[in-house]
């Protein structure tokens, strides 16, 4: 049995999982991009936020993908998760510029958070089920 496959079925069994983590996940995006900067303080840590970003939107997309396709009866559809992703992306990065949080959107950021949700993708097309992906 390949790995993607107990993943899957894991999941599947305990699906109570996927909501938690897409929640857990949202909301701790949004605390990390949204709070001003200077309350984050200085670490090291925050030298790899391109990295983040691409980690964050990629858990974020994978997760949401897995969701969508073991809570609902459709075969999930790829392409909505990526640009539900990348959307996601996009609204940080423009809350980051119109809201008064010592932020700045980046379009690196961004481009990170697409190469993520990319990379989630081809995840999802890897642990899916091969009747599921459309």
């Amino acid at each position: 049995m390949k790995i993607s496959s107990t993943i899957y079925s894991f999941l599947s069994n305990h699906s109570y999982l996927l909501p938690a983590g897409v929640i857990t996940l949202t909301l701790g995006m949004l605390l990390l991009t949204l709070l001003p900067a200077d309350t984050m303080g200085e670490n090291q840590l925050w030298e790899y936020d391109k990295l983040g970003h691409a980690i964050l939107f990629g858990s974020w997309s994978l997760s949401v993908g897995l969701y969508y396709q073991i809570h609902k009866s459709k075969a999930v559809k790829l392409w909505i998760i990526f640009v539900s992703g990348t959307a996601f992306g996009l609204l940080i990065e423009v809350l980051q510029h119109v809201l008064p949080v010592n932020r700045q959107g980046d379009p690196v950021d961004f481009l990170f958070d697409v190469l993520g949700c990319l990379v989630a993708i081809w995840l999802l097309k890897t642990i899916l089920p091969e009747e599921t992906e459309k």
